[in-house]
This record gives C-alpha cells, structure tokens and sequence, in this order.
C-alpha cells in the first residue's frame, strides 16, 4: 500500500515532461493540459493547499467498497490515482494525443463535461461488469477487485476518437493490421495477455461507455444540457490521417497493477505525431 507522503519523479515522469514540451504548451489544450498537470500533481502528492493525498487503498473502486460500504466518491475519485509512475505516463501521453484531437473538437467546455460523464459512468459500469461476474459467472474474487487509474475513460475516449477520425488500419505492436474501429478491442485482449493485473472490466466498461456515446443515447442526453461547441479555435480541421510517422517512445518498462493502461497501439502513437501536425498547423493559421 502507497503511503501519502510525497513522491520524487522518476524517469517516466521525466520522460512525460519532455513529451509535453515537444508538443508545445500552446499546442495542447487547456482542458487536457490541466487533466494532465492534475494527474501528476495528485500522483507526485504535491503539497497544494494542505491537501491530504489518501493512499490508493483509500481511494479504489470496487463492489465492496463502494457499493456494499456505501463509500460512493470511489466512482469519482480513483480515476485520478495511479499505481506507478509508468501506469501514470502511459495514461497521460495516451490523454495528451485523445485530449488534443477531442477538445479541439467539442470545445473545452463540452470536453470537460465529456471527462466527467464518463469518469462518473466508467466507474459505474465497471462495478455492475464486477457484480454481474460474480452473480452469474461465480468469480467472487470480482467483487474485492479493487481498481484505480484513468485507463477505463481513456478507452472511451478512444471509441469516441476513432468514431470521429476517417476509417483507416492502425498496426497493434506495430506488426498486427486492424481497421481503426476494433482497435480498442483487439487492445482490450491484448493488455490483459502482457498486463494480467489490468483491470478488463474497467477497460471493458470504457468500450461500453464510448459505444453508449457514439451509437447510443448518451450523446443525445449530454447534448440537451451542454451541447458541443464549435468554437473555431477548437473546431477540428480534417486533414490527410496519417497511420505512418516516426514518433515512437524509447522506454516501453513494465507496468503495474490497480487496473493498468498500456502504449501496445502503434497507431496511437502514430496519431498523436499526427494531432501534433493538426496543432501546429492550427497555430501557425492563427497567428
């Protein structure tokens, strides 16, 4: 179990920091920049405001805690905690590309309402995919299994992303072909053969929800409250999409446990050198 006291970054935090920075902070996003920043903030246990930083046992979601024990700001909270540094740096370079193509789309306004449905709903279908696994398939463990990490959102994130990027292949571990719309499937499978401690059911219940969002009734209900902006400084331009580039990261380490994400997806790295080009061209349009 983590303790609260403050950690010193590493070479993932590192590594994370300097991906940033070529970018470019005027490139990214307010909204993503800022999902980002609180991440890490709340992973290294800056202190801010004489926060107290629960440990992840705190924090956690699972069947017996949040629904047996009635500790219900799980659902809101353990997407924002991490295992290890490399769990935090594969889910925040995996937000930095998701986060620049989406809120340049939607609009920040929208986008940050779109983080926190589906942060809120994530949460909530993963702990109804644990119940049912073990009401109906008879694995109790299921129902202690304890998950933490933005993984699940960013599946979502990814079904919604690849719904509104045009149709193209993407090469999974950059040797295996499939069209751009199963990719999060064939990553759901995947993680879980080089990553057993990921949590399936969290990125199971991202799939779920980002299929609610751009097949199902999701997107109309959110839209009655906040529609989608289409402010032309965050509208998305399409342009050429490009599955071929040379950005690739050097460190690929092993990951830890509480539901891990991954970098198994070649195509994404592809596409955030492509959402880098977008943005880049975007400022120069605008200055």
């Amino acid at each position: 179990m983590f303790s609260g006291s403050r950690r010193g970054p590493g070479l993932a935090i590192f590594m994370l920091a300097t991906q940033i920075f070529q970018v470019g902070l005027h490139n990214i996003p307010p909204v993503t920049l800022a999902t980002i920043a609180i991440n890490t903030i709340i992973f290294l246990r800056i202190p801010i405001l004489n926060i107290r930083y629960p440990s992840l046992g705190n924090v956690c979601i699972s069947v017996v805690n949040t629904w047996y024990k009635g500790d219900w700001k799980r659902i809101a909270l353990a997407a924002f905690f991490h295992a290890d540094e490399w769990h935090l740096y594969y889910n925040m370079a995996s937000m930095l590309f998701k986060g620049m193509s989406l809120e340049k789309r939607l609009g920040s306004a929208y986008f940050v309402y779109l983080l926190a449905v589906f942060t809120i709903l994530t949460n909530g279908v993963l702990l109804g995919l644990n119940y049912a696994t073990d009401e109906f398939l008879g694995y109790h463990e299921y129902l202690s299994h304890c998950a933490v990490g933005f993984s699940g959102v960013l599946f979502a994130l990814k079904v919604v992303t690849t719904y509104y990027l045009p149709p193209g292949i993407q090469y999974i571990m950059g040797i295996i072909p499939i069209h751009s719309r199963l990719a999060c499937w064939a990553e759901l499978f995947l993680i879980q053969i080089f990553v057993p401690n990921a949590s399936f059911t969290g990125h199971l219940a991202g799939i779920l929800v980002g299929l609610l969002y751009v097949k199902g009734p999701l997107k109309p209900i959110m839209d009655i409250f906040i529609p989608a902006a289409n402010s032309p400084s965050y509208t998305y331009k399409a342009q050429a999409t490009g599955y071929r580039n040379q950005y690739q990261p050097r460190h690929q380490p092993p990951t830890g446990n509480y539901g891990n994400t991954r970098n198994l997806n070649q195509g994404e790295d592809e596409d955030l050198a492509e959402a880098i080009r977008h943005s880049q061209a975007e400022s120069h349009n605008t200055c």
